[in-house]
């Protein structure tokens, strides 16, 4: 140096090494231990559950409140598996608590049996799918998938006595908003309880109506959008916390158009019995065709009465045109949610994998100091 001292070399502090952890493969999982553990007791619940597996799939082909039980397994692997890849577990084997917690499954679901209920003990599934998770692949595991593991409980058909208690008031919602709705728009309507007495006659808010099944669905819908996108946990609870409210207002909507679809048919086809057809003139032929009858009047009358038949494909069109509005209300109230919140964007660099807990799953190193000789 220029004054004569002798530079010394400053060693930096030692630092623990970057632990590098490499993206979520299956094969971590799938391993034929893995595999040779699981079948004999995936076997053993799929015989303990035969009877409740049969009766759900039985309810999820004849109840239209039902009919999305079939996508719920496949949903539920989807999450798990975009779960798996963003928290990546750290250890994956078997633990022998998993044992205690799939034999308390089994002991709820015989006490349930003994006192004859049925509903509670049907949902000790989820208890035995967690103990399973448990036994096989360990707690890490079962920390990431307790949300595809409670997400299977929208497969499992409630018992009648519970699905009135909720549907009843649902449907006097449903009924007493339509009313609202109505009267504001001019529509003369005179409700009693669950019946809206339109000009063209009565319309039942059923239970087929009340909202409750397109609650499932909307449900179901809220957390697959909730978990499809790497999102802030309180935005993921927002997001399934509003699956119910617009589930309530879609079928408020679906209600309304129903009944002023049958004011309009009604009204469409008394102008037709007279020679004075409207708008059903521009109406191509080929869409009257497929409703019975030798005339315009009469194909209109069996147009409004698919409408109010909660049999009929047209009448269930209307609760399949309230998903897609769902899904649109949700999509808004994602990008809502990006415009609201701004977040603060640090420097660009890579990504690094979290953990079961949400930990980054590396040491930051701390800057070395610096030198002038």
């Amino acid at each position: 140096m220029a004054d004569g001292r002798t530079a010394i070399g400053v060693t930096a502090p030692q630092t623990p090494p970057v632990e590098v952890r490499a993206e979520w493969d299956w094969n971590r999982v799938l391993t034929p231990r893995v595999v040779f553990l699981m079948l004999p007791v995936v076997g053993l619940v799929a015989w303990a559950y035969a009877y409740p597996l049969m009766r759900w799939e039985a309810v999820w082909r004849s109840s239209a409140a039902w009919n999305h039980g079939y996508l719920i397994p496949a949903l539920a692997a989807l999450i798990a598996h975009y779960r798996l890849k963003e928290l990546n577990p750290r250890r994956i084997g078997p633990s022998i608590w998993g044992v205690p917690v799939i034999l308390a499954g089994f002991v709820i679901r015989i006490w349930s049996l003994t006192l004859q209920y049925g509903f509670p003990g049907e949902a000790t599934f989820l208890i035995v799918a967690a103990g399973v998770v448990l036994l096989v692949l360990g707690w890490d595991v079962l920390k990431v998938l307790w949300v595809p593991v409670l997400y299977l409980g929208l497969m499992i058909p409630w018992d009648t006595k519970y699905y009135e208690n909720v549907a009843l008031p649902l449907q006097t919602m449903s009924a007493w908003a339509t009313e609202q709705f109505l009267g504001i728009l001019g529509i003369p309507v005179d409700r009693h309880v669950n019946v809206l007495n339109l000009r063209s006659g009565p319309l039942a808010v059923a239970e087929a109506c009340s909202g409750l099944h397109l609650l499932f669905a909307f449900v179901a819908l809220g957390v697959l959008m909730a978990y499809m996108y790497r999102r802030a946990l309180w935005e993921r609870l927002v997001i399934m916390a509003s699956s119910v409210p617009i589930a309530v207002f879609c079928n408020f909507i679906r209600v309304t158009l129903m009944a002023v679809a049958s004011d309009g048919l009604h009204f469409e086809r008394l102008a037709a019995a007279a020679g004075a057809p409207t708008w059903s003139r521009y109406v191509p032929g080929f869409v009257w065709s497929m409703f019975p009858g030798p005339g315009l009047p009469d194909r209109l009358a069996a147009a409004r009465e698919s409408v109010l038949n909660p049999q009929s494909y047209l009448h269930q069109s209307f609760g399949f045109l309230m998903l897609g509005l769902a899904f649109l209300l949700m999509w808004a109230e994602l990008k809502a949610i990006d415009l609201v919140l701004v977040e603060e964007q640090g420097p660009a660099g890579p990504r690094e994998p979290k953990d079961a807990g949400g930990t980054v799953n590396a040491y930051k190193q701390p800057a070395a100091p610096s030198t002038d000789g």
